[in-house]
Formats: structure tokens, sequence, C-alpha cells
């Protein structure tokens, strides 16, 4: 008898989030991993009532009206926003998000000029996504996709760049996805990698993941690994510890808002993201851009 997971679906009741330990002894996959942590089944809800609690109307908004609920990466915003400064893309560059989420990121770029694919496998996310980019008046420059990385299924060299913000920690496997988008990458593109680089041996809960399990944060020596044998160029490594440790400080003195991560972290959100806080600032892990790039 095969296994199974009864994934929440969009609008049913919010359920607690299974541990890998309660799948009954069945080894999940990085997709069912993911839908398992980050899909509850209320996120719309969540998200639209936090919308209307700041004055915003959902159905009519700016991108950036969501706030830091759609940046779920250390840094928040503020990150986002150097990495576009960071990575420079020429107006109408076509750009894919691997991992895009609630599509925070992607929304930003479009607003930059890009023209934005994002790929999810959590279809609860690409579906708020694609109603928060028609809210915005987005909707034609930015698409979004309930489609895993490794395998997304567009055409190949098709894009002039790629980004992916806080994924790599959801993913045991890396090395296809990189692949996927060294394909998907025309001859001379940029791929943005920011992820938390270091040791797996953390202390959880962490946002990314309950238990180390279903952890997979690795060096950046590993990811280096990956992104060659996918044939990319490194071109370059940028640390952004401070940064985010500023940030951190900053938020904590501003007290908990609505239109934040905590939409998506549960209960513990004041746990996990202190045990990422400190893995940082004890150097366990480093906020790290990697950018490649793949040859002409």
């Amino acid at each position: 008898m095969g296994c199974t997971t009864p994934w929440p679906t969009a609008g049913s009741a919010p359920k607690p989030r299974p541990r890998p330990a309660e799948s009954g002894g069945c080894a999940m996959s990085d997709t069912e991993e993911t839908i398992v942590h980050y899909a509850s089944g209320n996120v719309r809800e969540a998200m639209f009532a936090a919308l209307r609690a700041a004055g915003h109307d959902p159905a009519r908004l700016r991108a950036e009206d969501t706030n830091e609920a759609d940046h779920l990466h250390l840094g928040g915003m503020h990150t986002t926003a150097w990495i576009a400064d960071t990575l420079a893309l020429d107006d109408g560059a076509r750009l894919l998000d691997v991992g895009s989420g609630m599509g925070g990121p992607a929304r930003y770029f479009a607003g930059r000029g890009a023209t934005v694919t994002g790929v999810d496998v959590t279809a609860e996310f690409v579906d708020l996504a694609t109603e928060l980019n028609r809210a915005c008046g987005l909707d034609g420059a930015v698409t979004m996709l309930n489609r895993p990385g490794q395998d997304a299924g567009l055409p190949e060299g098709s894009f002039d760049a790629a980004l992916m913000l806080h994924v790599g920690m959801n993913i045991a496997d890396k090395a296809p996805v990189f692949a996927e988008v060294f394909r998907l990458l025309r001859p001379g593109g940029v791929f943005g990698v920011y992820d938390l680089m270091g040791t797996n041996e953390l202390t959880f809960p962490m946002p990314w993941a309950i238990t180390r399990e279903s952890s997979h944060v690795e060096s950046e020596t590993a990811y280096r690994g990956y992104l060659e044998g996918a044939g990319f160029d490194v071109q370059r490594s940028m640390e952004h510890r401070d940064e985010v440790l500023a940030r951190a400080a900053l938020m904590l003195q501003q007290g908990g808002a609505p239109l934040s991560g905590a939409l998506i972290l549960g209960e513990d959100v004041v746990l996990r993201r202190q045990h990422s806080i400190e893995a940082v600032r004890d150097r366990q892990v480093t906020p790290t851009l990697l950018i490649s790039r793949k040859p002409e």
C-alpha cells in the first residue's frame, strides 16, 4: 500500500502542519516536505485580513502594500532591493524566480521593469500570488506557475536571469534544480542564489523547517560545486550578515506587524526567528548571495 499525504487545499480549514515523523513512516520528497511545511489552507484569508487591518483594499493594491509578508527571506524587502541593485538587470529583462512563494520579490522586480515568471510547488502560494499580481496591476508582467524548480517545463534559453531566494534550505537534491536553471537561461544569463549557507547542525524549529531532517542547509563550497557542476561560472560571493542582523534588531524594536512572515510561520514564529538570527550571529550560517553566469 502506497503512502499518501492529505495536502491542505485553498479554502479548507487550517490544520496543524505535520512533522516528518507524523507522516506514517513514509519518506517524503523535497516537494512534499515543502508543501507540508508552508501550506495551511488559510494563507489568503490571513493575508487579506492583514491588508484590511492596515487600511488596504485587497482588490486594489500597490506592490509595497504587502510589506514584509511576501518577502520570506532574512532581510525581507530591503534585501530584495539590495539583490535587485546588485544584479542590475536591464529594463525588460526576462527573469525566472525559482521558489517564488507569494510573489513579493517577483512583483518588486516587475516594478523595476522585468518580465517575471515564478515557479513554486505550493499551489496555495501560486494562487494567492496570481491574485495579488492582478490587484497590483502586474498580471501582465508576472506569471506564476505551480511547478517544481527541477522541472519547470519552460523553453530552453528563455530567460536572461534567474533568482532563488532562501529556497535551497528546503531542497536536499540541489543539483537538478541548478541544471534546470542552466537550461532555461540564455548564454550569458545570470543566476543569483541568496541562501543561508553553513552547517545544518542547528537549533530547531527554524523558519524553513521544524526538524533537522527536513532542513537542507549546506556550505558555500557545496553550492559552488552544484553550480559549477551544472555548467555555471561562479563570479561573486557576497555576505549579507551585518545587514541582516541590523535589520533584525530594527524589526525587534518596532515589534510585531500583521503584514510579516508571521502570516505563514505559525504560533512559534518568535522562536523560529530567534533561532535563525542566533545561528547567523554565531556564524553557524551566513546569508550569502552567489552570482553565477552561464557561459556565452
